[in-house]
Protein backbone atom coordinates (compact mmCIF):
# COMPACT_ATOMS: atom_id res chain seq x y z
CA UNK A 1 0.00 0.00 0.00
CA UNK A 2 1.38 3.47 -0.91
CA UNK A 3 1.35 6.14 1.14
CA UNK A 4 0.86 9.61 0.61
CA UNK A 5 2.24 13.11 1.70
CA UNK A 6 -0.67 14.74 2.80
CA UNK A 7 0.82 17.21 4.56
CA UNK A 8 2.84 18.52 0.90
CA UNK A 9 -1.09 18.56 -0.42
CA UNK A 10 -2.83 20.33 2.10
CA UNK A 11 -0.23 23.02 2.40
CA UNK A 12 -0.09 23.61 -1.68
CA UNK A 13 -3.80 24.07 -1.29
CA UNK A 14 -3.33 26.41 2.38
CA UNK A 15 -5.92 24.60 4.02
CA UNK A 16 -5.11 23.68 8.25
CA UNK A 17 -5.21 20.24 8.87
CA UNK A 18 -8.48 21.28 11.10
CA UNK A 19 -10.27 21.75 7.83
CA UNK A 20 -8.94 19.18 5.94
CA UNK A 21 -9.81 16.74 9.15
CA UNK A 22 -13.15 18.03 8.50
CA UNK A 23 -13.52 17.71 5.12
CA UNK A 24 -12.78 13.98 5.52
CA UNK A 25 -14.68 13.58 8.55
CA UNK A 26 -11.77 12.56 10.43
CA UNK A 27 -10.12 14.01 13.43
CA UNK A 28 -7.37 16.21 13.43
CA UNK A 29 -5.04 14.24 15.75
CA UNK A 30 -5.81 11.17 12.98
CA UNK A 31 -4.67 13.06 10.58
CA UNK A 32 -1.43 14.41 12.36
CA UNK A 33 -0.88 10.39 12.96
CA UNK A 34 -1.17 10.02 9.03
CA UNK A 35 0.95 13.31 8.04
CA UNK A 36 3.70 11.39 10.16
CA UNK A 37 3.68 8.27 8.71
CA UNK A 38 1.93 6.73 12.44
CA UNK A 39 -0.64 5.81 10.67
CA UNK A 40 -2.31 4.62 7.29
CA UNK A 41 -4.78 6.95 5.06
CA UNK A 42 -7.61 4.76 4.62
CA UNK A 43 -8.84 3.39 1.17
CA UNK A 44 -12.07 5.04 1.23
CA UNK A 45 -10.13 8.44 2.01
CA UNK A 46 -8.46 8.82 -1.10
CA UNK A 47 -11.27 9.30 -3.42
CA UNK A 48 -12.52 12.26 -0.49
CA UNK A 49 -8.79 13.69 -1.30
CA UNK A 50 -9.06 13.91 -5.08
CA UNK A 51 -12.31 15.13 -4.67
CA UNK A 52 -10.94 18.17 -1.94
CA UNK A 53 -8.25 18.75 -3.72
CA UNK A 54 -9.74 18.60 -7.36
CA UNK A 55 -6.56 16.04 -8.39
CA UNK A 56 -7.11 12.72 -10.21
CA UNK A 57 -3.29 11.31 -9.75
CA UNK A 58 -2.10 11.36 -6.91
CA UNK A 59 1.69 10.19 -8.00
CA UNK A 60 3.45 13.58 -7.27
CA UNK A 61 2.58 13.05 -4.02
CA UNK A 62 3.48 9.55 -3.03
CA UNK A 63 6.47 9.03 -0.45
CA UNK A 64 8.64 5.93 -0.87
CA UNK A 65 8.34 3.20 1.38
CA UNK A 66 11.89 2.75 1.90
CA UNK A 67 12.30 6.37 3.33
CA UNK A 68 13.37 5.98 7.07
CA UNK A 69 12.60 8.01 10.41
CA UNK A 70 16.27 9.37 11.31
CA UNK A 71 17.16 7.97 14.90
CA UNK A 72 18.30 11.56 15.67
CA UNK A 73 15.74 13.51 17.81
CA UNK A 74 15.09 17.20 16.16
CA UNK A 75 14.69 20.04 18.37
CA UNK A 76 11.56 20.86 19.56
CA UNK A 77 10.98 24.25 17.80
CA UNK A 78 7.48 25.11 18.21
CA UNK A 79 4.08 23.37 19.69
CA UNK A 80 2.48 22.30 16.34
CA UNK A 81 5.68 19.66 16.03
CA UNK A 82 4.84 18.14 19.69
CA UNK A 83 3.14 15.24 18.22
CA UNK A 84 5.91 14.73 15.66
CA UNK A 85 9.20 15.48 18.74
CA UNK A 86 7.23 12.81 20.39
CA UNK A 87 7.01 10.19 17.90
CA UNK A 88 10.61 10.44 16.67
CA UNK A 89 11.91 10.52 20.32
CA UNK A 90 9.20 7.24 20.65
CA UNK A 91 11.28 5.62 18.18
CA UNK A 92 14.76 6.23 19.02
CA UNK A 93 13.86 4.78 22.33
CA UNK A 94 12.58 1.63 20.59
CA UNK A 95 15.46 1.79 18.36
CA UNK A 96 17.45 1.72 21.33
CA UNK A 97 16.13 -1.40 22.95
CA UNK A 98 16.55 -3.11 19.97
CA UNK A 99 20.64 -2.50 19.79
CA UNK A 100 20.31 -2.97 23.38
CA UNK A 101 19.03 -6.75 22.73
CA UNK A 102 22.46 -8.31 24.69
CA UNK A 103 21.03 -6.10 27.89
CA UNK A 104 17.56 -8.11 28.70
CA UNK A 105 17.85 -5.88 31.77
CA UNK A 106 18.23 -2.62 30.17
CA UNK A 107 15.86 -3.85 27.28
CA UNK A 108 13.44 -4.61 29.65
CA UNK A 109 13.49 -0.86 31.18
CA UNK A 110 13.54 0.57 27.78
CA UNK A 111 10.11 -1.17 27.01
CA UNK A 112 9.06 -0.39 30.36
CA UNK A 113 9.66 3.65 29.32
CA UNK A 114 7.93 3.04 25.67
CA UNK A 115 4.36 1.81 26.99
CA UNK A 116 4.86 4.16 29.77
CA UNK A 117 5.39 7.44 26.98
CA UNK A 118 3.09 5.45 24.39
CA UNK A 119 0.58 5.91 26.96
CA UNK A 120 1.21 9.22 27.84
CA UNK A 121 1.28 10.77 24.30
CA UNK A 122 -2.09 9.08 24.10
CA UNK A 123 -3.37 11.06 26.74
CA UNK A 124 -1.74 13.89 25.86
CA UNK A 125 -3.08 13.66 22.52
CA UNK A 126 -6.34 13.04 24.01
CA UNK A 127 -6.40 16.32 26.12
CA UNK A 128 -5.15 18.20 22.90
CA UNK A 129 -8.01 16.60 21.53
CA UNK A 130 -10.37 18.51 23.88
CA UNK A 131 -8.69 21.89 24.17
CA UNK A 132 -8.80 22.32 20.14
CA UNK A 133 -12.63 21.56 20.28
CA UNK A 134 -12.80 24.24 23.74
CA UNK A 135 -10.71 26.92 21.68
CA UNK A 136 -13.21 26.39 18.49
CA UNK A 137 -16.46 26.87 20.85
CA UNK A 138 -14.99 30.03 22.43
CA UNK A 139 -13.57 31.30 18.53
CA UNK A 140 -16.70 30.39 16.98
CA UNK A 141 -18.95 32.21 20.29
CA UNK A 142 -16.42 35.27 19.90
CA UNK A 143 -17.44 35.54 16.36
CA UNK A 144 -21.08 35.59 16.80
CA UNK A 145 -20.80 38.37 19.48
CA UNK A 146 -18.47 40.64 17.46
CA UNK A 147 -21.48 39.88 14.50
CA UNK A 148 -24.18 40.47 17.24
CA UNK A 149 -22.46 43.93 18.15
CA UNK A 150 -22.00 45.00 14.48
CA UNK A 151 -25.90 44.53 13.81
CA UNK A 152 -26.85 46.59 16.73
CA UNK A 153 -24.48 49.37 15.55
CA UNK A 154 -22.02 49.20 18.54
CA UNK A 155 -18.56 49.62 17.06
CA UNK A 156 -15.65 47.33 19.22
Amino acid sequence: MERFDIAKLRKAAGISQRELAEKLGIRPSFLSAIENGRSRLPEAQLEKIKQIFKINDLTEFIISETAEVSNVIPPHTHFGDEGNAIALFLQHIHNQAHQEAGNSGRESVLEQRIDYLSERNDKLSARVDELRDKLDAVTDENYRLKLLLAANGISY
